[in-house]
């Protein structure tokens, strides 16, 4: 039964701006890997119908389905958790609106463990407690807010023995309405994961999911990161830096460890256009814009360090820029004066070198370039109209080696360049020229895996 069901709600409830879709997405603090979702899904009154959680494939580990009674309120709920059976809860509250109690059923018509809510004049948690089948109190637990009506986090302590567990919030950034869209989450002061929050509203009815600073103080300082490249491992990568000058930029290489992504500046080859690693992770590949035009370099690890610089351009008359090698070894480039125009190249390996190069994909009208390799497709940007930033066709574009008149965009990606699928970081990586960003790889590409 749910008690009060026929009293006047004092409690004002809040719920912002109909939010239709609040999305979280998790990831750890340390790699930057993606961990998983959480989605709560309202109706056009604000009210909570669905939540989701799901695991980094996007498989669900918690489904949750609420009712409400005819206040408004929510009445009872159902909710599945990985293979079991379905659980019910019921709601209950005070006549002042201000106590909320929630009572589980893990056996059908069987009241089980039940939790004590505190609720402020604005329907928000401020206190718990927890007790069991038995009536016994076995935890509680205080929530703390800030002023600004974010939640600040929480503490858990047991009321029969010792022990308990702090959480708190780090807020890191927020839209333009004062809405929060990056944070991290402490537990005992120790950062234990980055939540990233995307809105849906009925005035913005699609959006684009809110990216990841790649390694934030690591790889990504503000500091114009660009020209993301990962190892098939997906512990090493190279990006670049630039300050002044678009054409004279800092490499670095960036490599994973136990407390973290440790940077270094790659000395021996800078300033550079871009550049990329191999599959392996034991050449680098980079361009330079020279008076003669662009060309293209190699570099190799031998165990302590890297080769002398060999310059692909003199060798094997490659010459381009946004380099990427294949698994098999192929050289793919964007080349502004190739064969048949501008556009996206690939030269076959032979020996040590490379043979004459052939065209991937040229197309018709404006520009595409910074391929990556993928299965039996290269994914490139193309800016197909001008301004590449707003244009309704320009971004992303997965482009089938064997059916180049078939090109698929990826929508969930804005325009941007740099795109790499990290699989067994779960993320898909790329930059917009001042930030290096990651996106769940489940969701920008479906069926990618981990």
């Amino acid at each position: 039964m749910i008690m009060g069901a026929t009293v006047a709600l004092v409690v004002t409830m809040t719920w912002g701006p109909q939010v239709l879709e609040d999305r979280i997405d998790f990831y750890d603090p340390t790699t930057s890997a993606f961990e998983g979702s959480e989605v709560t899904y309202r109706g056009a009154d604000g009210r909570r119908l669905r939540l989701e959680i799901r695991d980094a494939l996007g498989s669900p580990t918690l489904l949750f389905f609420v009712l409400h009674d005819e206040n408004g309120r929510e009445a009872e709920a159902v909710y599945f958790q990985g293979d079991t059976k379905a659980t019910r809860e019921t709601f209950s509250y005070s006549e002042d609106g201000l106590l909320k109690t929630t009572t589980y059923f893990y056996e059908p018509g069987i009241a089980a463990d039940r939790t004590e809510s505190v609720l402020d004049g604005s329907g928000r948690e401020i206190k718990k407690r927890y007790y069991r089948a038995d009536g016994t109190q076995y935890g509680e637990e205080d929530v703390r807010w800030n002023d600004d009506g974010s939640q600040a986090g929480w503490d858990f302590r047991y009321v029969d023995r010792e022990g308990g567990t702090s959480f708190r919030y780090e807020y890191l950034a927020y839209d333009e309405a004062g809405e929060w869209l990056r944070r991290i989450r402490g537990r005992d002061g120790e950062p234990e994961r980055i939540e990233v929050r995307t809105q849906v509203t009925p005035t913005a009815p699609y959006q684009r999911r809110e990216p990841l600073p790649f390694a934030r103080e690591q790889v990504s300082t503000g500091a114009s990161e660009t020209s993301p490249s990962f190892s098939r491992d997906g512990r090493t990568m190279v990006f670049a830096r630039y300050s002044d000058d678009w054409n004279r930029k800092e490499p670095y290489i960036a490599r994973l460890g136990e407390n973290g992504w440790e940077v270094e500046r790659l000395g021996d080859i800078g300033p550079v256009y871009n550049l990329a690693v191999a599959p392996d992770g034991q050449t680098l590949l980079y361009s330079t814009q020279t008076e003669a035009g662009p060309e293209l370099h190699r570099v190799r690890w031998n165990g302590s360090g890297w080769s002398k610089p060999q310059n692909l351009t003199d060798s094997y008359d490659v010459r381009g820029t946004y380099p990427a090698l294949t698994e098999e070894g192929a050289l793919l480039f964007f080349e502004h004066d190739g064969d048949r125009g501008a556009g996206v190249y690939r030269s076959r390996p032979v020996g040590d070198g490379f043979l004459r190069p052939d065209a991937v994909f040229v197309p018709s009208t404006g520009s595409a370039f910074d391929p990556f390799p993928v299965g039996g497709s290269v994914i490139l940007t193309w800016c197909v109209d001008d301004p590449c930033e707003t244009g309704p066709q320009n971004g992303v574009w997965e482009i089938p080696e064997d059916g180049a008149d078939s090109p698929t965009k990826l929508d969930a990606l804005p325009y941007v360049w740099g795109f790499q699928p990290v699989p067994s970081l779960g993320i898909a990586i790329f930059t917009d020229g001042d930030e290096i960003l990651a996106l769940p790889l489940s969701w920008v590409r479906p069926g990618s895996g981990h």
